[in-house]
Formats: structure tokens, C-alpha cells, sequence
């Protein structure tokens, strides 16, 4: 199974990602992944000629440093959930230890990147950017993307998205398949719900 790896690492070298990476690394001891529309929308990007993702970048964070450092020209703000966000004036990255993503927490799992994907809401958000070993990780959202769809992946955390965005998940999974060109699945799927 291909997995794309190789192309969006070749995307990753425009200054951009160069400069937000580095101010991952230099906040955090060990493994981050850029995750959510900066990956599935990126690489739809390079499979399909889909428009590119804005510059608002996701990363889970396996061990942020308890003291942050940004460059010049960056500000440290919070996220809706109280987690850093880093901000200048063209981009937004939002900075999330993995210890207290919500759909980890909420199902009482260890906090890993496996388990991480098992509780995305949606199949294309499933899939995540490992920065160190740069590879794509996650077969659902790999497979989203190849099969260029969009459906529910964890129908609990789907159940909870749906309240946050004040829309029924049908309409959001519509929404999110037409802004990528892909086909909208609305048939029950066997979830990682807990």
C-alpha cells in the first residue's frame, strides 16, 4: 500500500513548514505529528490539484518542553481547549500535548498516537505527519484519501464534534467531502468508540 510518504515530505520543504516545524522541535523532546487539514488537504493537494490547506497547523505532541520559546514576530495564545497556540501574522499553530487530547481522555486510553487516531471524528482526520521519521502514519485516513471520501471514524467523538459545530455529522461529513472534491460516506461504520 503506497502511502505517500515520499510526496508529502517533498511539500514539506517550502519555508513554511520549515519554520513551523522548527518551532515544534524546539519546544518538545521526541515525536510530533502535523495532523487535520494541514495533512489530509496538503496531500488531496497533491493527489487531486485540491486547493492547499491554509497556514493553520495542528500538532500532537508527545513531550512538549515545559518551558516554550518562540521567535520573533510570535505570540503564545490558547486554544478553545487551553492548550498553546503559537500565532504570527500568516499563520496559526496550534500545539496540543498529547497527555490531553479529548477523545484519549475521554476513553481513559494511554496517550498515543494509535489511540489518537482511533478517536478523530472523521476517516480524512485519521492520518497524521510524523516530523521525525517523516512518514505519513494512519491506514484509515491514508485510505480516505486514496479512496477520496470522507465518513464517520470514532461515532462517539462524532457525536461530540456534531455538538461543538452545531450541525448534524451528515451535514459535515457533506460539507468537508464537497470543500476536498471527494465522495461523502453516510452509511453506519463499525467505530473505535468506547
Amino acid at each position: 500500500m503506497k502511502d505517500y510518504s515520499e510526496a508529502f515530505y517533498r511539500l514539506t520543504m517550502e519555508s513554511v513548514f520549515q519554520e513551523v516545524f522548527d518551532i515544534i522541535k524546539r519546544n518538545s523532546n521526541g515525536t510530533a505529528w502535523l495532523i487535520g487539514g494541514a495533512v489530509y488537504r496538503n496531500l488531496a493537494h497533491l493527489l487531486y490539484g485540491v486547493d492547499k490547506a491554509p497556514h493553520d497547523f495542528d500538532f500532537i505532541v508527545k513531550n512538549p518542553n515545559p518551558r516554550i520559546e518562540l521567535p520573533s514576530g510570535w505570540e503564545r495564545r490558547e486554544n478553545e481547549y487551553g492548550n498553546p497556540k503559537f500565532v504570527n501574522d500568516n499563520c496559526e499553530i496550534d500545539f496540543v500535548p498529547l497527555t490531553t487530547v479529548h477523545s484519549i481522555v475521554r476513553r481513559g486510553l494511554e496517550p498515543s498516537f494509535p489511540n489518537y487516531l482511533t478517536g478523530t471524528p472523521l476517516t480524512v482526520q485519521a492520518i497524521g505527519y510524523n516530523i521525525l521519521t517523516q512518514r505519513l502514519e494512519g491506514d484509515v485516513g491514508l485510505n480516505a484519501v486514496r479512496n477520496q471520501t470522507v465518513g464517520v471514524n470514532n461515532l462517539e467523538q462524532a457525536k461530540i464534534y456534531e455538538g461543538k459545530k452545531g450541525k448534524p455529522i451528515q451535514q459535515i461529513i457533506r460539507e468537508k467531502a464537497e470543500s476536498l472534491g471527494f465522495k461523502p460516506i453516510y452509511r453506519k461504520f463499525i467505530t473505535n468508540s468506547s
